[in-house]
């Protein structure tokens, strides 16, 4: 019979493709023949064969012809059926991706292919299955392999038996699914590792005896592990912390160790690598916190995970010294010998890594005597020099050559400027010239190794140092023609400033004699451009690097050997930009240093000192070059111009270079901006400095040069000018009350506020006391480290304790948080005074607070007990008689009981003690975990103070970021039962869409019919019922409602999958008689004369659930209709369930009797 001769392209060409097919049917069944299709349908299928919606109307006309039930008197094979799998599996060129709509091709094959297996199932159907099986196995791994797997495993364990269960290439796939990137590939997996575990739980019959064992045996674990390990993996699929950190806590370490199993070994890799490599957080602080307590080097080898070990480490934030930071762990133990050392420097090589991480680890290590590998050094080396973070890079640095010491030594001088060259930077400091000074001293093949050093190299070694190299350099030199000389001819002569005097000579003598060069050009030249071409021809440049290396460097020995003044430039006819631009950092250096010291101002100042500005924060350590221009400005410059200036100068400028611009040229205008300065860091960037700062007793630039403004401030002879700034900053913080009194820890307001008062508390033998005093302690709202620096400093200010006194009697009518604070201040203000402190007005003191211990707040009430019980205390220490006092002691004593010792600890309580340091502001900040940014870290010398104050400290930072705590019992439980939830699997696939285009055959089937209700949260919860339980139809009364929020809030997406139906109310008697017409049963969930009980009934397969009203139930009219009424037997007071409630169970009853588990 002729086919079509054309391939469809389009919709309705798809049609046209199968109409020869189905004509040809029928006419053969009209001529009483059988129609013979295996030929046909094969010819159709090439023809067709790269067009997918052929193909799918070619499967679909198969599919009806399956479910025909012999209509038609037809004849086909397994040819056709192999002859699809070949096209649409076996030669699919997805690239193991397959798209939507050729998974939507797989699986209708796939339906056909298992209904032609269960009809023809002896030779045919084992045939086809064994085809599919074999493809899901290839070693050569099939892109729907998974797909194939989840549709028929049913059908492969029915053929096969332990053939499947217990088949070493299907555990192999599951393996490698699991390893995927694709979820739908990992969930295949999971759903195929809960068909074993099903497998193993069945009870055995006598065709599957001993198949459980069989399938543990090959997979070397018991059910109970087995059964952990799918619980894990589905739910670190999930992505949900609050399950998953309990889940592995309960469940990894109870069979993590349960053997040593290579096969088992290979499935725990598996899930090690995936926890190692989870994006959550939280889940991988878990995970190294496991890995650094139960592995070592040797045992992360074993499992082959060291490289993931340490790429799951290469986290920046894991290393955050203000929130979390790994725990410490015992190199000695985790790296216990010089070969497992080795191991991790090679694992350790091949991660890109991040600054803090790589710091981390480098600085854990113990140096390496072993040699090793160079290929392994100049890996680590260049991941070293790939570091963005400068300060942290030269730390690398450093710990790199103190690590590897041995195997730096035993290279030759060629590997050795490769190394380095390798290492470092153009910026970093390189100081490792002693051994480099040995290594050309003792090299025997000199001429050999110099290819190896070029420009970049000579950059990096000759930035300081080579008065170390130049002796043992020129003499190696002068062994070889200078046609030999390479890159070494550049730089001795352009470091002549470098060199000792008697150095310089013998350099000079050496360019001299070997080059033909003119020395005394350096020392006096008149003309630039000359000096620039001698060197040129006589140096023999020939690449563009040479010559731009050489007319940058001639330009500074210009400018050295003829420049002493600023003047000179106009006699030379010189511009200072165009030398400036032209010439290295030393000419920039010689140029500012000349601008400090003139007498007159400049010509084309404003050009000038923009030109020296811009090139000082282009090249690195220019903080010299800074201070010259700053000193320029003092002198010639107005306020105004001095002020914008400093400011642009001081920015991106160290401490200390910073403190000099400042001590030399600070306006007035701008000391309040330098004691507020500092931008706030976030990310990354801010986890690094706080790192850096953790390693330093330095502090962070920002609070340096604030601290210095503070200092600078206080040092003024006038203290008018001390004043008026304080009185600016209270200010400044009055505003901040007034316009923001609420704000957010650490947040820009916070952040100002901080720096106020401890600029305050700093400067507080400068301020004068006045009564906005007690409204900046008395703030509402203020951050605890606030509070307790205006606490300590109006203890100090009060001008006498009248004024405290008179406070104290108006406690009653403050907040607790302010009653707090005054009954702060009276306790700093007393143990400050102690020794000139009368009893009577200690006794006034007492006697204001007493009222407070039995107040009506907590806070309050508690914290007068504690200072009275420590002024109670104080007076025994100082013998100091007064039986009132010691009567209550014993009375707060006795009411705390053993709690006393415990909050005795409130921070409050240590204020008097910081009060009286040097450093009281900055030990507060210190002590409440203030960001590193804001304070320096104090010295605290009192061994006493410092441990309350870190054990304050830990407790605050602890009580801020609370670590999960896993019950031991439940660790330790024999009952491994863990909260799951996870997506259906159902949803892995596309289903296969041939049933919905074809005759509903499917004989079970519920509606659920909602018309009836009227509140949306009801139907909404309706919805996402008949999702779950997999029924697919639902009724409303208007479509619309499925769109709006209170409906979508409470079906949580199931409106996107469910079939939504829309029949008016006044619509339903006729929609009812409809649907019985069709063979429905009508059920009713309503309570009736003649209703049966819901305990009893037993649904009929084709169903239609009719659910009423909320309040009035099922009307009159539709009763009639129903086929059965049923309702549920209540036995409480209340008339009824909620409509969504009692749907629900009804579904639920309908699901369990009918759909398939």
């Amino acid at each position: 019979m002729p086919l079509p001769p054309r391939k469809a392209i389009s919709a309705t060409g798809t049609n046209a493709v199968v109409q020869a097919v189905e004509t040809y049917i029928q006419n053969q069944n009209l001529l009483g023949e059988i129609a013979e299709l295996d030929e046909l349908l094969c010819d159709l299928i090439d023809l067709h064969k790269n067009n997918e919606l052929a193909l799918k109307r070619v499967l679909q006309c198969i599919y009806n012809l399956l479910q025909s039930n012999n209509r038609w008197n037809v004849k086909f094979g397994s040819k056709v059926f192999h002859k699809l799998i070949s096209v649409v599996i076996a030669e699919s060129d997805d690239d193991g991706i397959p798209h939507g709509l050729h998974r939507q091709l797989v699986a209708n094959l796939l339906i056909c292919v298992q209904i032609h297996a269960r009809k023809f199932p002896r030779v045919d159907g084992k045939f086809l299955l064994r085809q599919l099986w074999s493809l899901s196995l290839s070693s050569e791994r099939q892109p729907h392999a998974a797909q194939i797997l989840v549709q028929l495993f049913d059908d492969f364990l029915r053929e096969m038996g332990d053939e499947c269960a217990s088949s070493s290439e299907l555990h192999a796939v599951i393996q490698d699914l699991l390893q995927s990137e694709a979820r739908e590939q990992r969930r295949s997996a999971h759903f195929l590792m809960r068909k074993l575990l099903m497998i193993v739980q069945e009870e055995p019959t006598a065709s599957t005896a001993g198949r459980s064992i069989r399938v543990l045996d090959t997979l070397k674990c018991d059910e109970q592990q087995w059964s952990s390990y799918i619980v894990i993996m589905e739910t670190l699929e999930e992505q949900q912390s609050h399950l998953v950190l309990p889940t592995l806590s309960t469940l990894l370490p109870r069979f993590a160790e349960s053997n040593k199993e290579d096969d088992w070994l290979i499935w725990l890799r598996i899930l090690y690598a995936r926890l190692l490599q989870d994006n959550n957080i939280l889940v991988l602080r878990w995970t190294l916190e496991f890995f650094f307590n139960s592995f070592d080097v040797s045992k992360l080898c074993q499992y082959k995970l060291l490289p993931e070990f340490l790429a799951a480490t290469n986290r920046t934030q894991l290393y955050n010294v203000e929130s979390y930071f790994l725990p410490e762990i015992n190199m000695e133990l985790f790296m216990s010998d010089e070969n497992q050392a080795q191991e991790f420097m090679e694992a350790l090589a091949t991660v890109s890594w991040h600054s803090v991480p790589l710091h981390f680890w480098l600085s854990k290590m113990q140096p390496i005597k072993a040699l090793i590998n160079k290929k392994v050094i100049l890996q680590l080396s260049s991941r070293v020099r790939a570091l963005t973070n400068a300060t942290l890079r030269q730390k690398a640095n450093e710990l790199v050559f103190n690590l590897l010491e041995t195997s730096i030594s035993s290279l030759t001088l060629g590997d050795y400027l490769i190394f380095i060259e390798t290492l470092f930077n153009v910026s970093d400091n390189f100081y490792d010239h002693i051994r480099l000074k040995g290594k050309i001293q003792h090299c025997e093949n000199f001429g050999e190794e110099i290819p190896r050093f070029n420009k970049r190299c000579g950059e990096i070694i000759f930035k300081n140092g080579i008065m170390i190299l130049i002796d043992e350099l020129l003499k190696q030199l002068r062994a070889l023609p200078s046609s030999q000389h390479g890159w070494w001819r550049f730089f001795p002569i352009f470091k002549l400033n470098d060199m000792e005097p008697e150095q310089q000579q013998t350099c000079l003598h050496y360019y001299r004699t070997q080059y033909n060069i003119d020395t005394e050009m350096f020392e006096k030249s008149a003309n630039l451009g000359e000096l620039q071409q001698h060197i040129l021809q006589r140096l023999n440049c020939q690449t563009k690097d040479e010559k731009s290396f050489v007319l940058e460097h001639c330009v500074d020995c210009f400018v050295r050997a003829n420049l002493e003044q600023w003047s000179q430039l106009k006699e030379l006819q010189l511009h200072p930009c165009d030398l400036l631009e032209s010439g290295t950092k030393a000419t920039l250096a010689h140029l500012t240093q000349l601008l400090e010291f003139s007498d007159t101002r400049i010509e084309d100042e404003a050009n000038v000192l923009s030109t020296v500005i811009n090139l000082s924060n282009k090249h690195p350590n220019c903080d010299g070059v800074a201070a010259s221009v700053v000193s320029y400005a003092i002198k010639f410059l107005s306020d105004d111009e001095n002020t914008k200036l400093v400011r642009d100068t001081v920015n991106n400028r160290n401490g200390l270079i910073s403190w000099y611009i400042l001590t030399n040229a600070i306006p007035n205008s701008l000391i309040l901006e330098s004691i507020l300065n500092g931008e706030i860091t976030t990310g990354d960037a801010r986890i690094e400095l706080a790192y850096i700062e953790s390693l330093s007793n330095s502090p962070f630039n920002d609070v340096d040069l604030r601290t210095r403004s503070i200092y600078f401030l206080k040092q003024k002879p006038k203290p008018d000018i001390v004043n008026a700034i304080c009185s600016e900053l209270q200010d400044i913080n009055k505003e901040l009350n007034v316009k923001k009194p609420r704000y957010y820890e650490n947040c820009k307001e916070h952040r100002i506020k901080i720096r106020i008062a401890r600029a305050l508390l700093i400067l507080k033998d400068g301020i004068k006391w006045s009564d906005e005093m007690w409204n900046a302690v008395l703030a509402l709202n203020d951050q605890l480290n606030i509070s307790y620096m205006y606490e300590c400093l109006v203890a100090q200010l009060l001008p006498d304790i009248k004024e405290l006194m008179d406070r104290m009697q108006s406690l009653a009518t403050l907040k607790p948080s302010q009653q707090v604070s005054i009954i702060s201040i009276a306790h700093i203000y007393c143990f400050l005074n102690w020794k000139v402190l009368e009893l009577t007005q200690l006794q006034c003191i007492v006697n204001l607070l007493l009222p407070h211990t039995m107040g009506a707040h907590y806070q309050t009430r508690l914290f007068a007990q504690l200072v009275l019980h420590k002024l109670a205390v104080k007076c025994e220490t100082s013998s100091m008689e007064w039986p009132i006092l010691n009567t209550i002691k014993a009375t707060i004593e006795t009411t705390l009981g053993t709690k006393l010792h415990e909050l005795n600890n409130e921070t409050r309580l240590l204020l008097p003690e910081i009060s009286s340091n040097y450093s009281n502001a900055d030990i507060i900040l210190y002590m409440t975990n203030t960001p590193f940014d804001e304070y320096k870290k104090p010295m605290i010398t009192d061994e006493a103070l410092r441990a309350k104050v870190e054990a304050t400290r830990a407790a605050l930072k602890a009580r801020r970021n609370p670590t999960p705590i896993i019950p031991e019992v439940l660790v330790k439980a024999a009952n491994l039962n863990v909260q799951r939830k996870i997506n259906p699997i159902n949803d892995i696939y596309t289903d296969n869409d041939l049933a919905q285009s074809s005759e509903q055959l499917n004989e079970q089937e519920l509606i659920v019919v909602a018309s009836l209700i009227d509140k949306l949260p009801n139907l909404g919860g309706l919805a996402r019922t008949c999702e779950v339980l997999g029924v697919k139809t639902l009724i409303l009364g208007a479509k619309s409602f499925a769109l709006k929020s209170d409906f979508t809030n409470l079906s949580m997406t199931a409106e996107k999958t469910l079939n939504i139906g829309e029949v008016k109310p006044a619509s339903l008697a006729s929609y009812l008689i409809e649907k019985q017409s069709q063979g429905y049963k009508i059920v009713g969930a309503e309570q009736t004369a003649h209703s049966t009980n819901f305990t009893d009934f037993k649904f009929p397969e084709k169903c239609v659930l009719l659910l009423g009203h909320e309040k009035h139930g099922i009307p009159v009219d539709l009763i009639a209709l129903l086929d059965f009424a049923v309702e549920i037997p209540q036995f409480g007071v209340v008339r009824s369930l909620n409509v969504h409630v009692t749907g629900s169970l009804f579904i639920w009853e309908y699901c369990k009797q009918h759909l398939k588990k």
